[in-house]
């Protein structure tokens, strides 16, 4: 769930049949499968396919000196909920979405598109399963590096569900939405917007906030735990918003609420700061303790 301030393409990838590499891989074996959430190998099984599994909500894969191709397949939980995927890919190798009888391609070396750019898609159902394909060796670059997060998406029937990500992403959040997203970001500030720059290059603008007060801030470090970070001032922030949002330079104090992705802080609800103050004494309860 983002909100905004008010304001088959198919080279070579082989069929997945019973001949899987039996090639050692340096996966996480002492973890059970329903909590992993990473991967680390290297080689492959000539045209086989490794299957991967992983279990967690973020998490990386690490493929180095790749040789044909891994099914990586991504679990939402065991809800049965359908989840939004982004993924960041970098090195030798071709991402494909899996789906209906065709592979959609996600991620290609040289594709023109920059590699800090969020790839994202839909789950069908609680699962989705990604194709990575080693592609010809680049100079100095052996390892495949692939990012991932997934985030549940809103069940509520409303009729928003069934709209474009832009509009869900860019519509003001409720005032319960409010208090569940403050409890979950990464990042929650008071601030005045300086000025909001227009990256075509990856499809998003970035809000730059002037922090006046940080009321919750959550780490991640690179092995994907979570620790509490100081309270410390930062003077200055960028948070990501889709370019359909249209977002501009707003007069006044906002409350930006954004989530860690892929190393990347994207806005979550960001009301004015007598919007949330009101919310704040309106709410009767809130999963966490709410502070403005």
């Amino acid at each position: 769930m983002m909100k905004n301030l008010g304001i088959f393409i198919l080279s070579s990838i082989w069929i997945f049949a019973a001949s899987i590499s039996a090639a050692p891989t340096h996966e996480h074996a002492s973890v059970p499968a329903a909590d992993q959430c990473d991967w680390t190998g290297s080689g492959g099984g000539g045209r086989g396919v490794r299957p991967v599994y992983l279990r967690c909500s973020r998490g990386t894969v690490s493929w180095r000196y790749p040789r044909g191709a891994l099914r990586v397949v991504l679990s939402g939980g065991s809800d049965g909920k359908n989840f939004r995927g982004c993924v960041k890919v970098s090195g030798p190798a071709r991402v494909y979405l899996e789906g209906k009888g065709a592979l959609r391609l996600v991620y290609a070396p040289g594709d023109g598109k920059h590699e800090a750019l969020h790839r994202c898609f839909h789950s069908r159902g609680q699962l989705a399963a990604l194709y990575v394909e080693a592609d010809e060796p680049m100079p100095g670059r052996n390892t495949v590096k692939l990012r991932y997060d997934l985030e549940l998406e809103n069940t509520r029937d409303d009729g928003r569900n069934n709209r474009r990500d832009e509009e869900a992403e860019c519509r003001p959040c409720t005032k319960e939405e409010l208090a569940e997203t403050y409890c979950k970001s990464d990042l929650v500030a008071r601030g005045t917007v300086s000025a909001v720059e227009r990256r075509s290059d990856l499809n998003t603008a970035e809000i730059i906030l002037r922090v006046t007060k940080t009321l919750r801030r959550v780490e991640e470090t690179e092995d994907n735990e979570i620790d509490s970070g100081d309270l410390r001032l930062q003077r200055e922030v960028r948070v990501r918003v889709p370019t359909a949002c249209d977002a501009r330079h707003g007069q006044g104090e906002f409350v930006i609420m954004a989530k860690k992705r892929l190393g990347d802080l994207t806005l979550a609800c960001a009301p004015r700061l007598e919007a949330w103050a009101e919310a704040v004494r309106e709410l009767q309860s809130a999963p966490c303790l709410l502070k403005s």
